[in-house]
């Protein structure tokens, strides 16, 4: 049976209050892997579009560092928690690297930008907010900013090389423009020669007419 479906059953049946119970959940708490699992497994099917997943998969990748400085503040950022949130870091952002290939061989390449953008900036925004707050933390962040690093380089990555293919699209779409009226003054074009054999018109397509 297909995980999504197994999360939905599994949601219908505890109801709506675990799932409100789990929204706040952290890494260490008993309903963060229903959050993980079941709330977010359920919110992610339901999102269609690769342009909405995407957003959506950003948007889970913030959150997990949000959640990386709440515990931070609490001094309970421990080893265990710092890899469960990178785990899942990394696997969003796998799913944003997947729909910008996705919507690039789609021929959407500004889109794909876009979102590699947003992704990038939404990454690092998220981790200077973490590292900003270090010092008034109980716990050093230090590891896990070195663990989230890889991640970031990732996303940066990620974002010049998608930015450089929506350039290289619009590059081919403004040459694919110029030829096509180039192309049209050749074919609407004419010229006139005469001569000892009377007067001969060059339609500029290949042909040629005698008066």
């Amino acid at each position: 049976m297909p995980a999504i479906i197994i999360a939905l059953l599994v949601a219908a049946a505890l109801g709506g209050g675990t799932s409100l119970a789990a929204h706040n959940a952290l890494p260490g708490d008993a309903l963060w892997g229903f959050k993980t699992t079941v709330d977010e497994g359920v919110s992610g099917a339901l999102t269609m579009s690769p342009e909405a997943k995407a957003n959506w998969d950003i948007s889970v990748a913030a959150e997990r560092l949000d959640e990386a400085k709440e515990l931070a503040a609490q001094g309970r950022l421990d080893g265990k928690a710092q890899a469960q949130i990178k785990a899942n870091l990394d696997a969003h952002a796998q799913e944003v690297a997947d729909l910008v290939a996705k919507l690039q061989a789609q021929g959407r390449a500004s889109v794909a930008a876009g979102i590699a953008a947003r992704f990038q900036s939404t990454l690092a925004a998220r981790t200077a907010a973490l590292a900003q707050s270090s010092t008034d933390v109980q716990t050093d962040v230090a590891p896990f900013l070195t663990g989230v690093r890889g991640t970031l380089d990732a996303a940066a990555t990620l974002s010049a090389k998608a930015s450089a293919g929506a350039e290289n699209e619009d590059m081919g779409s403004s040459s694919d423009s110029v030829n096509a009226s180039s192309s049209s003054e050749v074919r609407t074009g004419t010229s006139v020669k005469g001569g000892e054999g009377g007067i001969r018109v060059d339609t500029e397509t290949g042909g040629s007419i005698g008066i």
